[in-house]
């Protein structure tokens, strides 16, 4: 587990910027680990599943506070509903007669929606103390203080080393002093040297949506 000074360490011995003077503060660096961790999320969110307890009657359920994007809706048991697809004014399926659900065989058509932080299921559950199963892509807290360990695997430490390499480097653009005294030492351009790492994350983040494309089974209704 990597606490957020351990990441910025590590960030500086990438950089070469652990004597001295530094040509980074401590703030921003923490500012980029904090960018790289959202830009993390968005490549590669944690999935989690949550359990939600119905209420009779009652269509609409807060999401967690981590939800970014849901994957399955589970209910009632061993039905999966389907995202609904809204229409005419945004009218629910329930409450029209002319867009009621349509029975494929002896089952309804059972939706779901997402908006405003809720859950809102169509047609609402009629039973209390039923079980709402929820697959879900979440984000990944953000550290609050040195000591914070960081809610990213630790294995995937490299790839938000990058991507705070990445904005540092671009960042020097802004202060030619400190630019021409990374160059001197390392050589090479600020710039040249930020695009390396930008290659990186993005052929590692390629290979890892490749793994999980190949990985990942289908659940259908």
């Amino acid at each position: 587990m990597t606490a957020r000074a351990e990441l910025r360490t590590k960030v500086r011995t990438e950089l070469n910027d652990g004597g001295g003077t530094p040509l980074w503060t401590d703030a921003a660096l923490n500012q980029w680990i904090d960018e790289a961790i959202r830009d993390y999320a968005e490549e590669l969110p944690r999935e989690v599943s949550a359990s939600i307890t119905t209420v009779a009657a009652q269509a609409d359920y807060a999401l967690p506070s981590d939800f970014d994007r849901v994957l399955l809706v589970e209910h009632p048991t061993g039905v999966f509903r389907t995202a609904l697809r809204k229409a005419g004014g945004d009218v629910p399926f329930s409450t029209d007669p002319t867009l009621a659900p349509t029975a494929v065989g002896a089952r309804p058509v059972w939706a779901y929606d997402v908006w405003g932080g809720q859950l809102s299921l169509d047609p609402a559950p009629t039973a209390g103390g039923e079980t709402i199963k929820l697959r879900y892509l979440a984000t990944y807290a953000l550290p609050t203080a040195d000591g914070s360990v960081l809610a990213t695997p630790t294995r995937d430490d490299p790839l938000l080393i990058w991507l705070v390499c990445d904005r540092a480097l671009s960042w020097l653009g802004t202060d030619e002093s400190k630019r021409q005294r990374f160059e001197r030492q390392r050589g090479v351009s600020a710039q040249e040297a930020a695009g390396g790492y930008e290659r990186q994350l993005r052929d590692a983040y390629a290979q890892r949506h490749r793994r999980l494309r190949a990985q990942r089974l289908a659940v259908r209704p």
